[in-house]
């Protein structure tokens, strides 16, 4: 479903990427850890195809893919509605629009008590929510998410959770970063680290044996 090659990428001079290996298939979910500026954000962006490696492919149908990245798109100065409508016939006009029904993402978010508002007036949290689901406004297979969680309080991201599960279960392909050992441990994961440039995995979260084994190690890896 997504796969990357020996992707490189540097800034300034800085290797940030160095030959970094990567896939995921369909119906899986998988999240990068690091601490800020290790390249998470910048790898992402070239899974999503919104920047190109120094070195290395990408195997991705980007017409099928949908990216949410940390900071939103939205335009402030519209309703909440019209950036809903705006982004949903986007993805229509693209040709990525796919008719096959999606988790209900406005509804689990209980939107449609901000509905109206624009998006100025929002909070942090709601702007989140409303960024994720313009970004799968296309109902992709492929799911590309940088810091999802981020601003959002207990009960949006146990709803992101839920959807989450949801979205794998139909087939959906998932990958985000986090920060939080929570968020890490809120589906069957595989869990990568990145550092030093480089992309190493860990585990794949599938059995309650390996919860132990792999929070030791984040906790472990986030020390200063």
């Amino acid at each position: 479903m997504i796969e990357a090659v020996d992707i490189s990428k540097s800034y300034k001079g800085k290797s940030v990427l160095d030959s970094v290996n990567f896939s995921l298939l369909t119906g899986e979910s998988a999240v990068i850890v690091g601490r800020n500026g290790a390249g998470k954000s910048t790898f992402l962006s070239i899974l999503a195809g919104y920047l190109r490696p120094e070195c290395g492919q990408v195997s991705i149908d980007k017409k099928n893919a949908a990216f949410c990245p940390q900071d939103d798109n939205l335009f402030d100065e519209l309703t909440v509605k019209d950036n809903l409508l705006f982004w949903a016939r986007a993805c229509e006009s693209s040709g990525s629009f796919n008719n096959e029904p999606a988790p209900n993402l406005a509804e689990l978010f209980e939107v449609e008590t901000y509905i109206h508002k624009k998006v100025r007036h929002l909070s942090g949290g709601m702007k989140k929510c409303v960024a994720i689901i313009c970004a799968l406004s296309n109902n992709a297979d492929v799911l590309i998410l940088d810091e999802p969680f981020s601003g959002l309080d207990i009960f949006y991201k146990n709803t992101l959770l839920s959807a989450f599960r949801r979205l794998k279960a139909s087939g959906k392909c998932i990958i985000y970063t986090s920060h939080n050992l929570d968020e890490i441990m809120g589906l069957d994961n595989k869990v990568y680290t990145l550092t030093n440039g480089k992309l190493t995995y860990m585990d794949t979260l599938e059995k309650d044996s390996n919860y132990e084994l792999i929070r030791n190690s984040l906790l472990e890896f986030s020390k200063p």
